[in-house]
């Protein structure tokens, strides 16, 4: 058990100066932590073992993304605020004062922009006869690619990947896609 730290002239930890030993290895966890995104919560505890709890975590080093904060108990959260890949080291001390590090690189990407599809609806087709209507999209970075995610379209017609719906019905009935 570390009794008592103490920090030579080139700043370094040493300890215990007396009593029953070394300090034990103590491991922060976990190996890396998962991205964030912009404007998205973000929520991930860091834990540490090896040594005897609680545990006091802080940041050693580096910078955390703007908008998170590292609590004392270890919770990282918040909403990161800018994209870019942050470095910083977590520093866990626990009830004797023996230390345990871990550096992380955790990225911010940037969130997906709202992308509106029209037109709402598409006018009414007419089995045997020939359909054609575009869709367009907006809100992103084109180019858009088009898919039918839900439902399906009348049989005869087919969606493009450039977003023109076309064909010739073959089916009287109503389609929700």
């Amino acid at each position: 058990w570390c009794d008592r730290l103490t920090v030579n002239s080139g700043g370094e930890i040493k300890g215990p100066t007396s009593g029953g030993g070394g300090c034990p290895t103590v491991t922060v966890g976990p190996a890396s932590l998962p991205n964030g995104t912009v404007g998205t919560s973000y929520s991930q505890t860091l834990t540490a073992s090896g040594g005897t709890g609680p545990y006091t975590f802080t940041v050693a080093s580096g910078t955390l993304p703007p908008g998170l904060a590292l609590a004392a108990g270890g919770a990282l959260a918040g909403t990161p605020t800018t994209v870019g890949t942050y470095t910083f080291t977590a520093r866990a001390a626990d009830a004797q004062g023996c230390v345990g590090t871990r550096e992380y690189a955790l990225t911010v990407g940037a969130a997906c922009p709202t992308v509106t599809v029209e037109p709402v609806s598409l006018p009414n087709g007419t089995v045997r006869t020939s359909y054609s209507q575009t869709l367009t999209a907006s809100g992103g970075t084109g180019p858009y690619t088009f898919t039918v995610v839900n439902g399906t379209l009348p049989a005869g017609l087919t969606l493009g990947a450039n977003g023109t719906v076309s064909g010739t019905p073959t089916v009287v009935g109503t389609v929700f896609v």
